[in-house]
């Protein structure tokens, strides 16, 4: 077993430790590691009350790994502020080389950078520690201690591990409520997980224990009291048979041992028969509450020699030394003894301690023990800890900020001063988005003067509580209190950037860019946050005047995205979402691509998640559907790590696209379920809104079944009325800007399809109205007015439509259509802007038309119907293709054989890795563009070229060719 990270932990080296039973428990995780060997990742929590024995049934699994390389990380109370403190224990030990290889997992300091970016270097590393032919073990114990960004990561890279001799091994205790539930949902999202619970000892069990810690043989009956006595609780098992004479455990006539029926009294009473110099120690080990060299321990506890008063703390069972190591640490058996034996500590004593121990950890735990260290208001002190917090808060790390001004605030001799700081410490914990902690002192907050940060702060906290009104009007007042007062910026921006959550959920687009505009121009800002507020500014706008108007917004951009520095990250994103809404396949995906890059670097892209969600729908447009389904899937996987909702529909709709231009109809319909899930949790906001009804809109068209259409959306539109209803009361309009040119098309589709004529006549006059000529809309155009014509009884002019749009005039020129719309002609439209379903579904609609009307030869009908089938063919787009088929064997003729049936036995999964790896990219370069391990890229190649019976990248690129109409 190679062992990282924390050796001496990860296998049971202490001479000291006896290990009883836990057979059915040690099976189940047993089984698991023998998948892990045989090629499967595997997840395994192991759950149980504080003391009950987690950790030495863990320790017990991985001393048997000998295969395996093993990371070690233990959860740490004391850092659960501290951002990748779990995370960086793992990778400490690594070796020094691999770590520079991954340089976001060597950094000090993580505070910034997205979980699923340093999830995707953990992906690459747990790679890399495979190429030796072995397993990895990752090991976090006390689970529930994890700083939540350390949690977010490993959640992504569990849910990445897609074909890895991995075992993630998590230890969590049952009382730690929200540990369970996150826990509980990371299993439930993964396919391969075990859920292993800890129990009390059998009597049986509690018979070997006492066998082997006392050495003698002890009767049934001394058993069984014994396991009535402490319910099989390990630790107190320990505790009884130390504290009790051998002598009084065997006497049947004593009703009662003289230990409490507490594990904390028995621990406090052990110690109470230690030497003074015993004492001490351990106290100090209490006080320091982790694994501390020897020296230093002794020297915090006042002790001369160290060893002398070390052995009698082992004898007792409540240290444990590791003498193989350099610098001999030693630490407290369990944290049951550590807080029974720091509740024992004196003030004047618990005091001394940790003004000791402030000079013997580090400068970033020190400030720990200088508070514990303080019996009173100490100005001086909380004057430090607030200029310490200013400096973590410039740093990106606002939880530990947020601490060190909450212990600021409770030292503070000035109400006005421990009121600030109280509630800046709150304002700090809200900008983590993991608010908790702050929404745990609301009464604290309530209770503080009226001011401006205090209605921003409780505004904050409405807000995340859904009481919209409420909240809104708090951050408005402390929004323009704020702007008023030149000292107070920092809390215009906190209440601005809150409100515009606000407003812009309410589709008040206008009240949105006004917002965002007054607190851009406080000024001072810093690059980032300046950027991200004139990303939000041009989306108000967006949903204010259209993105054309919100282009404007973005100007400052440069034109070439590669040009972006990555603090325009958040407005290269918005600009790349504004160029999809207008149809610009090329400029969207230039934008989107460079900040899904950069963000895989570290950036820590604040629009990072949506980015590769609409760019998953930007290659369903452009006809790469293999790249649309993995960019969906890498959408999902961070919006999993980010464990929120908001913002999930965008990855839901692109999920949906190829599931159901695919024909995938359960996937599909799972998707559009969970869209509407999210929309009852979020309240029905525009956005979502959106996004489910283009769903199920998109879903319907590929089904064929307009009148399913119609129902989709019409949650999105709202019916004309006044003058500009006229006599058609059937007319409707869109009530949203996002995607509006194609929800606009799908409405036309829709009406049409339905009967709906003059409704549809006046929606495809505003879609003509809305459309600036360029992108990929022009086909869509085409084929919607010449459907509207065939519906009219037109078919002459509608023959006209199509044959302009696919081949038309060859000068380029634009001229209106026979229904007079404007059709953008010379064929081929903007480089880089076709879009593959679209076209072949007004090819198909073409050739389809020439049939009916008996209009040209037969081969000319012929020649489209297989421009359109070889199209749908290559796009595996199955209901379009069958219609397609369809309509051939209606003319007597016999579809083309499928060119690409050999990929269809490709996985999705496969196809994902196929398509990087025939595109020119390296094995460590596609598994950093889909956040897995080389390995499983490995792994996926050769079954790719099992089943495609080839043997080289070249001839992979050859399988996978699309052919040409």
């Amino acid at each position: 077993m190679s062992v990282a990270g924390s050796a001496s932990d990860a296998s049971a080296n202490d001479e000291r430790e006896v290990f009883v039973g836990r057979r059915s428990e040690s099976e189940r995780l047993a089984a698991c590691v023998d998948k892990v060997r045989g090629g499967e990742a595997w997840l395994a929590v192991v759950e149980g009350e504080a003391g009950i024995g987690k950790s030495a049934l863990i320790r017990r699994v991985v001393s048997s790994l000998e295969d395996f390389t093993v990371l070690w990380a233990v959860g740490d109370p004391s850092e659960t502020d501290l951002p990748g403190g779990v995370l960086s224990q793992l990778a400490r030990r690594v070796d020094r080389d691999l770590a520079a290889r991954f340089p976001l997992l060597a950094r000090p300091d993580a505070a910034g950078v997205s979980p699923h970016a340093l999830g995707g270097q953990l992906l690459l590393l747990l790679g890399a520690l495979q190429e030796s032919g072995g397993g990895v073990a990752v090991v976090v114990d006390d689970a529930h201690w994890a700083d939540p960004l350390s949690s977010q990561v490993l959640g992504f890279v569990v849910r990445r591990l897609w074909a890895d001799r991995v075992l993630v091994l998590m230890a969590t205790r049952t009382d730690s409520e929200q540990s369970v539930e996150a826990l509980e949902r990371l299993v439930r999202s993964v396919d391969r997980a075990a859920r292993v619970e800890v129990g009390g000892l059998g009597q049986d069990e509690v018979d070997q224990l006492a066998r082997r810690l006392l050495a003698v043989r002890v009767t049934p009956e001394l058993v069984t009291r014994l396991h009535g006595y402490t319910k099989g609780h390990p630790l107190y098992v320990r505790t009884v048979l130390a504290e009790v004479p051998l002598q009084v455990l065997g006497d049947e006539s004593v009703r009662r041992w003289p230990v409490h029926q507490s594990l904390r009294a028995g621990i406090g009473a052990a110690l109470g028969r230690l030497p003074a110099d015993s004492v001490a120690l351990v106290e100090a080990l209490a006080v320091l509450d982790g694994k501390f060299p020897l020296v230093g321990v002794a020297r915090v506890a006042g002790v001369d020699d160290a060893v002398r008063a070390l052995e009698p703390a082992l004898a007792a069972g409540l240290v444990r030394w590791w003498p193989a190591d350099s610098v001999g640490p030693v630490a407290l058996v369990h944290g049951l003894q550590r807080d029974a034996v720091y509740a024992g500590i004196g003030p004047e004593r618990r005091r001394a301690l940790h003004t000791a121990a402030a000079e013997v950890v580090g400068s970033g735990a020190a400030w720990a023990h200088r508070v514990a260290a303080a019996t009173s208001d100490d100005p001086a002190l909380a004057a430090d800890l607030e200029r310490s917090a200013n400096a973590e808060a410039l740093a990106g790390r606002n939880a530990l900020a947020a601490t060190r001004l909450l212990w600021a605030s409770s030292l503070s001799d000035d109400r006005l001063e421990r009121e600030r700081r109280l509630l800046t410490a709150c304002a700090q914990w809200l900008l983590t988005l993991q608010p908790w902690a702050a929404v745990r002192l609301r009464t604290q907050v309530e209770e503080c003067a009226e001011g401006t940060l205090r209605s921003c702060v409780l505004g904050v906290m409405d807000l995340l509580e859904g009481r919209l009104a409420v909240a809104e009007a708090r951050l408005t007042e402390a929004w323009q209190e704020a702007l008023a007062d030149p000292d107070a910026s920092w809390v215009a921006l906190l209440a601005g950037t809150f409100l515009t959550v606000i407003t812009i959920r309410q589709c008040r687009g206008a009240r949105t860019a006004d917002i965002a505009g007054k607190t851009l121009a406080i000024g001072d800002l810093d690059a980032g946050t300046s950027d991200f507020i004139r990303a939000v500014l041009a989306t108000g706008r967006m949903w204010d005047q259209g993105p054309g108007a919100a282009l404007l917004d973005l100007a400052h951009l440069p034109v070439e995205a590669a040009e972006a520095s990555n603090d325009q990250l958040a407005t290269l994103a918005t600009r790349g979402v504004m160029h999809l809404f207008l149809g610009r396949l090329a400029a969207a995906r230039a934008d989107l691509v460079t900040v899904a890059h950069r963000d895989r670097l570290g950036a820590g892209s604040k629009l990072s998640h949506l980015s590769s969600s609409l760019l998953a729908v930007v290659e369903y447009l452009a006809g790469d559907w293999s790249a649309s389904e993995s960019a969906a899937d890498r959408a999902l996987a961070i919006a999993a790590a980010h464990d929120h909702v908001l913002g999930d529909a965008a990855t839901w709709f692109a999920a949906v696209c190829v599931q159901a231009g695919r024909g995938h109809w359960e996937a599909a319909q799972e998707s559009v379920e969970a869209l509407e899930r999210i929309n009852r949790m979020l309240g029905d906001p525009p956005a979502e809104r959106v996004y489910a009804g283009l769903a199920g809109a998109v879903l319907a068209q590929a089904r064929g079944d307009h009148a399913a259409m119609v129902r989709s959306l019409a949650p999105l539109v709202e019916p004309v009325t006044g003058a500009e209803a006229g006599a058609e009361s059937d007319r409707v309009r869109l009530r949203f800007k996002p995607l509006w040119l194609w929800q606009q098309s799908l409405l036309v589709e829709a009406l049409t399809g339905t009967g709906r004529l003059a409704a549809a006549a006046w929606a495809l006059d505003d879609f003509w109205r809305g459309y600036d000529g360029s992108g990929y809309l022009r086909v869509v155009g085409a084929r919607l007015s010449g459907q509207l014509a065939e519906a009219q009884g037109r078919p002459r002019e509608a023959l006209a439509i199509y044959a302009q749009a696919l081949g038309g005039k060859t000068d380029g020129t634009e001229g209106p259509d026979a229904a007079g719309s404007p059709v953008e002609t010379g064929g081929a439209g903007d480089a880089g802007e076709d879009a593959p379903l679209f076209r072949a579904m007004l090819e198909h609609g073409y050739g389809r038309l020439l049939v009916a009307t008996r209009t040209g030869s037969r081969r000319e009908a012929a020649r489209w119907f297989k421009s359109a089938h070889d199209r749908f063919d290559a796009l595996r787009a199955e209901p379009f293709l069958r219609r397609c088929e369809t309509d051939l064997a209606a003319m007597g003729l016999t579809a083309p054989a499928h060119a690409r049936q050999h990929v269809l036995a490709l996985t999705e999964r496969e196809l994902s890795v196929a398509h990087l790896i025939a595109g020119g990219k390296t094995n460590q370069e596609a598994a950093t563009e889909l956040y897995v391990t080389h390995k499983t890229v490995e792994y996926h190649l050769s079954n790719i070229y099992a089943k495609l019976g080839i043997t080289s990248r070249r001839h992979l690129a050859q399988a996978l060719r699309t052919p040409q109409p």
